[in-house]
């Protein structure tokens, strides 16, 4: 599994997590097999200027990820990652990565609903 957490520096698993996924310096990308971490990445955030949220869903689709946890999403894009078969999961306690993703481990990081979409843009 290849899940993806927008971050704001390059600090690997101890990276503070970025509050808007598209506008976030990084993406550190963590591989899990098995409930271990395998493999570490981070990569830097190419943008999305030209093609609003298409970008940001191409730009975290282009990494290999299935998964992607946020601590917010607007409607649209949300919808685009589950287009795109990335499922979407919802964390708005965890600020930085190691917590979040030892509770997405653990089963206690739900998938997204679509009532905790953002009206503004990210």
């Amino acid at each position: 599994m290849m899940i993806v957490f927008p971050t704001m520096k390059e600090d690997g698993l101890k990276a503070k997590r970025g509050a808007h996924f598209g506008r976030a310096n990084f993406y550190t990308l963590v591989n899990v097999e098995d409930g271990m971490v395998k493999e570490v990445s981070v990569h830097k955030n190419p943008g999305h200027v030209t093609g609003g949220c298409a970008d940001a869903v191409a730009n975290i689709q282009s990494l290999g990820a299935d998964k992607l946890v946020v601590s917010g999403i607007g409607g649209e894009p949300l919808k685009k990652f589950l287009a795109a078969n990335i499922d979407v999961f919802f964390d708005d306690k965890n600020e930085n990565l190691e917590d979040s993703l030892h509770d997405f481990l653990a089963g206690k990081t739900a998938k997204i609903d679509p009532n905790h979409s953002c009206n503004h843009k990210h």
